[in-house]
């Protein structure tokens, strides 16, 4: 009687350790079940104007979280850093000053007198934007080779200063200007254009090259590019000229010479984005940017920005590209994760160092040397407004 006893509670024991088997089962399948159900929310939706979906996004693309800023062709659709300007795209606004003109003049010295570079008159100017970013480059370069025989000779060109040069180049050559472009079809009408000499006897022709290699390998971190070079003469129909440089602004500067195109074929692949399928770019000073293509509309565009996390517009330009639509350059902020991505190197780096300096190396074996590419030397923005006060 008591071995029956005994084997019931047994089986009871069983039972009761099965449902709690059970149950456990049931608790798992349950909690994976939600956790399925949350990564739905990673899908992006279609936006409408000022819908505010869960904010979740990949890391290429933008926010699903957005509003439309409508805008005025005529207003912008001409006017911007990317502006493409050449043979074939009349500058609208030729017959007018740029509002934002001024003249290099004030940023050639420091407050000592002393000459940072030089100028062949103090009438040679350019966008503030452009000025600011280009006074970076040139105090950094002095910096860098204590070189200022740099010299600026010009700038901003008049319509009948641009037809002068053109019409002299023509009648000395007997065949169409391959140095300048025709009154009204130059860049230079923008004040986003500067040419460059050097400042020494003879005034050599500024080639970028050899004491001047800095500033040609340098300048895209300022936004500066070199705007005609040799194989893109069958492109921009200017001969190469090393020492005319043009401003776009960071980061299309980093992009353009990382995947070397010229403008004209930056805007072509600029043309392949948009805001459902931006080009994301993280910029050597570690801001993320996302980039777009917008063709402009009859009259009027509407164009979509990416709101933040609290609903907020990113900081944001808008540039006409001067043909047929616009490109829109959203600042997304820090990159954590370059600026992890750099920390890390920076350690390996500095752990390799001390290795070789402490620890002796056999025949056999050599320590891999991790390099950091995060260095940077006053680097600027597009959206910086003062010149460092640092002295020559």
């Amino acid at each position: 009687m008591s071995q029956n006893i005994w084997r019931n509670l047994k089986y009871k024991n069983v039972a009761v350790l099965l449902a709690v088997v059970l149950l456990f089962i049931l608790i798992i399948a349950s909690s994976c079940s939600k956790d399925g159900s949350n990564n739905n929310h990673n899908v992006v939706s279609t936006v409408s104007k000022q819908v505010k979906p869960d904010n979740a996004q990949s890391k290429n693309s933008l926010s699903d979280n957005s509003e439309y800023v409508e805008i005025v062709n005529n207003d912008i659709l001409y006017s911007g850093n990317l502006i493409l300007v050449n043979k074939e795209h009349e500058y609208a606004f030729k017959d007018q000053e740029p509002e934002s003109l001024t003249s290099m003049y004030k940023y050639s010295t420091n407050k000592n007198g002393k000459m940072r570079f030089a100028m062949t008159d103090s009438s040679v100017s350019v966008s503030q934007n452009f000025a600011v970013a280009l006074s970076n480059l040139l105090i950094d370069f002095y910096k860098s080779s204590k070189n200022n025989t740099v010299m600026l000779t010009s700038g901003y060109r008049t319509v009948e200063e641009q037809k002068e040069l053109y019409n002299a180049d023509t009648e000395s050559t007997g065949a169409e200007s391959v140095k300048y472009n025709k009154e009204g079809f130059s860049e230079s009408h923008t004040g986003l254009a500067i040419d460059l000499g050097i400042n020494t006897e003879g005034y050599p022709e500024y080639k970028g090259t050899g004491k001047f290699q800095w500033i040609t390998d340098n300048a895209a971190k300022y936004g500066i590019i070199t705007r005609y070079t040799k194989d893109k003469e069958s492109i921009t129909g200017i001969q190469a000229e090393p020492w005319h440089l043009r401003y776009v602004g960071v980061p299309h500067s980093e992009i353009m010479v990382e995947k070397a195109l010229c403008l004209e074929e930056y805007h072509d692949f600029l043309k392949t984005y948009s805001y459902d399928k931006p080009l994301i770019y993280t910029a050597s000073n570690n801001i993320k940017y996302g980039i777009y293509y917008i063709k402009a509309a009859k009259d009027k565009t509407s164009i979509q920005i990416p709101l933040d996390e609290n609903g907020s517009q990113y900081n944001y330009e808008i540039s006409g590209n001067n043909v047929d639509g616009f490109i829109i350059t959203v600042n997304l902020g820090e990159d954590a994760e370059a600026i992890a991505d750099q920390s890390s190197a920076a350690e390996l780096s500095s752990a390799s160092a001390a290795l070789q300096t402490e620890a002796p190396v056999n025949n056999n074996t050599q320590p891999t040397q991790a390099t950091s590419d995060g260095d940077s030397d006053s680097v600027i923005t597009a959206s910086t407004t003062t010149v460092p006060s640092d002295e020559l």
